[in-house]
């Protein structure tokens, strides 16, 4: 049967196989249960036709798939329908089960001085309680469909609780992105464009650190979500404005993902937005691409249906406004967008001209430019240079290496690089890779759309985990509206399975070669600490004899490291600016305090890097 994709919010292929189990199973409810009306417009299946041999609980046990009739026999073996309840009631209470992550710290928090809000929290223990009870003795999936709303309400009151102190003001900031949006959006509601503010009076150790000597401690994201949170700050002047847009846009897509998913999938909206607890120090810190979830989940819902019959429609508008408001907000949308205009000519190239498809593209890529454009436009006339430094800034600076990602090789195991620079033309070659092996393989990647954008990011200079991670909940939109059979009518270029594989792995060839370039590069400096260097113990100075090693001059800058980021710079009290290549010198360094201390267990390492050429060089100085 053909469900309506747009009620729905799910594909045909998902949708289907889901809700049909789930009537089937529902109908033991009783027999004046009907159709299954929790699985969307499921009307054509009339009385349960199937069910014949299956009312008649005698010995006919072996006379084929799903006909043994007992209350809970073949939801225990896990055939058929059955399985579909099975897995919905193991999704409530995995949903159920993620709501105790951190819950008893916010307890802890709030009952000495908040008991009332203590109090919520232990009416929150017996819910869940409840919820585990109901979810393991519900009899079909319209009473476990009940217990999802209440565990997703519960959830909601856990987290709304739990941001109160961040909201409030009652807790800082405490990361620098959050930080500068606050600064931008407090800025803003008072009149200050945020593109020609600096905040240097934000922790110097907290900021991204450049291979150039210097701190960013300017406003360097699209405007939109500044924009957002200034009109909240105006309206609530007490709050922290900005914290509060961020979990806003959380709860939202935490209930967009769960009203779109099929019935029995509901739960992973509530386990993986809300429950993990992965995403509450994101949006405690009002990080921008945490605001911008709610509008990539929406232009990344059922989006092959975009522009189908050539017809871009309200739904694709409001999509295509959706991913504008994302690109507006964070560049992380600008790498999804980028996806979805190729996945999107591929798929209709196959039923429209390619003019008619040029044209709907125009469309739809305009209307998110435009909104791009109307939330830029105020900052791009009056200051059109510093608008395009700081919307560009994350992109276009050359910021220390920092991250989980694959130049963890250099920073932390070989400890240096003379090539740091091939890790980002390792970016944009895995970028181009993976853009036309999208667009060749299709029918096979469609549904990784919500995942292969930010792969890239693994092989960056700077390569945080962050990066992908909050983007996690698409991958739930792209679980739910999505599958393989969306792709089946896509364009293909004829080619045998040969070609396209050598094809394929030709693309990620100039990548692999940028990153053994960064990678088997050895640092260019030698580093020789004259300072005796006691664990636990404070210097005043650093004294290093440097050598350039490399063919080029290095323009060096240090910094001791005691944890995994570069933090802040020494100053150079004597010593050159640029060390030639092969020449040796002795620099003496100070500490941006008076007086530096050196960890007394964990290790202490001398950092030094430089932008033209961009290079790291490390030496371990005590651990």
């Amino acid at each position: 049967m053909i469900h309506d994709l747009e009620r729905a919010g799910a594909s045909q292929a998902v949708t289907e196989r889901l809700d049909l189990g789930a009537q089937k199973a529902s109908e033991k409810d009783g027999p004046n249960s009907g159709p299954n009306k929790d699985s969307g417009p499921n009307k054509d299946s009339g009385p349960n036709k199937n069910d014949g041999p299956n009312k008649n609980s005698g010995p006919n046990k072996n006379s084929g798939p799903n006909k043994n009739s007992g209350p809970n026999k073949d939801e225990d073996q896990g055939t058929g329908p059955d399985l579909v309840l099975w897995l919905h009631r193991a999704l409530t209470i995995a949903a159920t089960m993620g709501l105790v992550v951190s819950t008893r710290g916010i307890w802890q928090a709030h009952v000495l001085t908040r008991p009332w809000l203590a109090l919520i929290i232990t009416f929150a223990y017996l819910t869940m309680l409840g919820a585990a009870i109901g979810a393991l003795t519900a009899r079909g999936h319209r009473v476990l469909a009940k217990l999802d709303l209440v565990v997703l309400g519960t959830a909601i009151v856990i987290k709304a609780i739990a941001s109160w102190p961040m909201i409030s003001g009652i807790r800082k900031l405490s990361v620098d992105e959050g930080m500068l949006m606050d600064a931008a959006s407090r800025g803003l509601a008072e009149g200050r464009n945020p593109y020609t503010s600096t905040w240097p009076q934000i922790d110097p150790g907290l900021p991204t650190q450049l291979m150039d000597g210097r701190t960013v401690f300017d406003f360097g994201y699209p405007p939109l979500g500044v924009e957002i949170g200034a009109v909240v700050q105006r309206i609530f002047p007490s709050l922290t404005g900005i914290v509060l847009v961020a979990w806003l846009a959380i709860l939202a897509t935490a209930l967009f993902v769960f009203f779109v998913a099929p019935v029995p999938l509901r739960p992973i909206a509530t386990l993986g937005v809300l429950g993990l607890g992965t995403f509450t120090a994101y949006a405690d810190n009002a990080y921008p691409s945490v605001i911008a979830l709610p509008f990539l989940c929406f232009a990344l819902w059922n989006w092959p249906s975009i522009g189908r019959g050539g017809k871009l429609g309200w739904p694709g508008i409001g999509r295509a406004v959706a991913l504008g408001a994302a690109c507006s907000i964070h560049q992380l949308g600008w790498f999804l967008a980028l996806f979805l205009v190729i996945g999107l000519i591929v798929l209709r190239l196959r039923e429209l001209s390619l003019t008619a498809t040029f044209l709907l593209l125009l469309r739809y890529g305009g209307t998110a430019l435009a909104v791009f454009a109307v939330s830029s436009l105020p900052f791009a006339i009056k200051s059109p240079h510093d608008w395009l430094t700081g919307v560009f800034e994350p992109l276009l600076q050359h910021a220390v290496p920092h991250g989980q990602g694959l130049v963890g090789i250099t920073h932390y195991i070989i400890g240096g690089s003379g090539a740091l620079d091939f890790y980002g033309r390792a970016t944009i070659a895995l970028l181009v890779a993976l853009l036309i092996t999208f667009a060749l393989h299709l029918p096979k990647l469609g549904p990784a759309i919500a995942v292969l954008p930010w792969t890239i990011f693994m092989v960056s200079t700077r390569s945080q985990d962050g990066y992908w991670l909050l983007t996690m909940p698409l991958w739930l939109v792209a679980l739910v509206t999505t599958s393989r059979a969306d792709f089946a009518d896509a364009f293909r270029i004829p080619r045998s399975r040969k070609v396209g594989a050598a094809v394929t792995a030709a693309l990620f060839l100039p990548a692999a070669v940028c990153f053994g370039i960064a990678v088997a590069s050895p640092q260019p400096l030698n580093l020789r600490v004259g300072t005796p260097i006691v664990a636990g113990a404070s210097i005043t100075e650093l004294t290093v004899e440097v050598t350039n090693r490399s063919g080029e001059p290095v323009t060096p800058h240090f910094a001791v490291a005691t944890g995994v980021t570069i933090a802040e710079f020494w100053t150079i009290r004597t010593g050159p600016q640029t060390l030639p290549a092969g020449a040796t010198e002795t620099y003496v360094l100070l500490p941006k305090e008076k007086t530096f201390k050196i960890p007394p267990v964990d290790p202490a390492f001398l950092r030094v890097v430089s932008d033209a050429p961009q290079t790291l060089s490390s030496t371990r100085l005590i651990g």
